[in-house]
């Protein structure tokens, strides 16, 4: 008898730890995406940085699937997004942005606050946006005030 209560106990437990760590604790793709990414270097074909090309370059992903994007602090265009994960089955899959009426797509990458954007067509290179403090931060290292 106490064998069979023990098994009911094991498996109460193993469904309660594992509601703990539900899904809601791992961020989704849209919501390692949402936020203001500034701009810090670009690596294809050659490098280049805000300090070498005298431009700041941000973008800003919201919740509501919208795309902003600012040259020198103002908005130079803005489109609507999705997102969606491609792959074959052979590679890795990747994450996609899917623009509507701007630049059609790009793959990106989202490392803690480190986004890679680089262009569906080209695949070389790409651009690199932080947000936060490390924008700041790498900016100083790159040379810019």
């Amino acid at each position: 008898m106490k064998a069979r209560y023990a098994a009911w106990f094991y498996t109460a437990t193993l469904l309660i730890a594992g509601s703990a760590c539900s899904r809601d604790s791992v961020p989704t793709m849209e919501d390692q995406l949402v936020g203001r990414w500034e701009w810090v270097q670009s690596a294809s074909p050659a490098v280049a940085t805000p300090a070498s090309t005298g431009h700041t370059v941000e973008v800003e992903f919201d919740r509501r699937g919208r795309a902003r994007f600012f040259q020198d602090g103002a908005m130079i265009g803005a489109a609507r997004f999705r997102l969606k994960v491609v792959g074959n089955g052979w590679r890795k899959s990747q994450n996609l942005i899917i623009y509507r009426g701007y630049r059609s797509q790009q793959f990106y990458t989202v490392t803690g606050n480190k986004l890679i954007l680089q262009d569906s067509e080209n695949g070389k290179g790409g651009n690199i946006y932080y947000k936060g403090k490390h924008a700041n931060r790498f900016n100083e290292v790159a040379g810019k005030p």
